[in-house]
């Protein structure tokens, strides 16, 4: 049960270009049992993706968890971060870049842009749905969404802890 302490919904924003990623997505939120706690929003570009947070921050509102995908059409993740962290508005919101690249100068780069975590897309549906548990735990545990304890629990689930 979630305590009537917790924040009632938290907004994610995914940004993935892959139907069938998003669609992995939304049954992994199922079945760690998340879909109380998050409010899904998706955009399959990066162009896309900027349109929906510029319109966002029109009406004076953003997301608390953005999972941004660096190989997208139109404009591609590195960029919508370099833009997400350059704007006063936005560089608050924690950004974690969820990415099948696992080329050691991409994890670099996003982090010199300001990523606050990244994680390689998990080969498994086991993990994924594990990726879920760690942000409801952190929901739960810490009564916000803390990358930090969100990296922690899912480095206990895969070690079996």
């Amino acid at each position: 049960m979630v305590s009537v302490f917790l924040k009632e919904v938290y907004r994610l924003f995914v940004v993935e270009d892959n139907p069938a990623e998003v669609r992995l997505i939304k049954e992994a939120i199922k079945d760690a049992d998340c879909t109380e706690l998050l409010e899904l929003t998706y955009a399959y570009d990066g162009e896309e993706a900027i349109d929906l947070l510029e319109a966002m921050k029109n009406i004076e509102s953003k997301f608390d968890l953005i999972l941004l995908d660096i190989h997208l059409p139109k404009l591609n993740g590195k960029d919508v971060l370099m833009k997400i962290k350059s704007d006063l508005y936005l560089e608050s919101t924690p950004v974690i870049i969820v990415t099948n690249s696992d080329y050691r100068k991409d994890m670099i780069d996003c982090y010199a842009l300001g990523a606050d975590g990244y994680f390689q897309k998990p080969a498994d549906f086991k993990k994924l749905v594990d990726f879920f548990i760690s942000i409801k735990r952190s929901i739960e545990v810490k009564k916000k969404l803390s990358v930090y304890f969100i990296e922690k629990v899912y480095d206990e689930l895969g070690s079996g802890a």
